[in-house]
């Protein structure tokens, strides 16, 4: 078979295409099993859907007790037995990267401190793209020195919509199943369902606003509440979500 039959013949095998998903990472402070497992069953029952078989990151950054390879591999076996699946890790050794790679896990990058000008730089790089980019109906302006997407129609369950670089504004409402992601503020002039995560790249001070909270999931820098938790704050009312002291601060506006 020659080199053109056989190019055109892979071309219709496999496509490669680039893509965003919202992953669950656990955050390790400390190697105690025991309490993880007790600490991981009491998030399993407030959302047992949401995390059956849900891909998650290991997080080692702030854990400051030595992690070996024979512990990764008694806490995969732990994320397992809770019916999770560990698919990478982030801030491990050298040592303990070979170890996550013989498991067949990733190994994800250390999680970089954002600070302003780290904001400026990414809007710098990203609006000669940006400005290419025009979809139907949605429009990309300059608001405060950052890059705004506007959304005019409504969401779909099934859509995902992200605003690289700065806030995402949508006018109308959004349906369950749907997701909105931002690496800065944003602001859901309309009933917000689906999942809404704001700061996607660590900005701590970005915020979430909407008409009305009826969301599955909000999140902030990685910070998340489920809507289980959400019925008991502003439900179904216009509510502002921030971080504070790492923790969702959820009140009526």
């Amino acid at each position: 078979m020659s080199t053109q039959a056989t190019l055109s013949k892979s071309n219709t095998v496999m496509t490669l295409k680039g893509g965003m998903f919202t992953l669950t990472t656990i955050q390790l402070t400390s190697l105690d099993l025991e309490s993880l497992s007790f600490a991981i069953d009491e998030k399993i029952k407030q959302a047992p859907n949401f995390f059956l078989f849900a891909p998650i990151i290991v997080d080692l950054q702030k854990l400051k007790t030595p992690f070996e390879a024979m512990d990764l591999s008694l806490l995969i076996h732990a994320l397992k037995a809770k019916k999770l699946i560990p698919i990478g890790v982030r801030g491990s050794n050298p040592g303990l990267r070979e170890a996550a790679i013989k498991e067949g896990m990733a190994v994800f990058p250390e999680e970089k401190i954002f600070t302003k000008k780290n904001k400026t730089d990414r809007k710098d790089t990203t609006s000669t793209q940006e400005q290419e980019t025009k979809e139907e109906q949605e429009t990309q302006s300059e608001s405060n020195g950052t890059n705004t997407r506007l959304i005019t129609q409504p969401v779909r369950s099934g859509q995902q919509i992200y605003a690289q670089g700065g806030d995402l504004v949508v006018l109308a409402s959004v349906s369950h199943g749907a997701e909105l992601l931002a690496d800065g503020h944003i602001h859901v002039y309309g009933t917000l369902r689906g999942r809404a995560l704001a700061g996607v790249m660590g900005d701590k001070d970005a915020m979430i606003f909407c008409k009305s909270l009826e969301a599955e999931l909000v999140s902030i820098a990685g910070q998340y509440r489920l809507s289980e938790d959400l019925k008991e704050t502003c439900w179904k009312q216009p509510a502002c979500i921030q971080l504070q002291d790492e923790r969702l601060n959820i009140k009526s506006v």
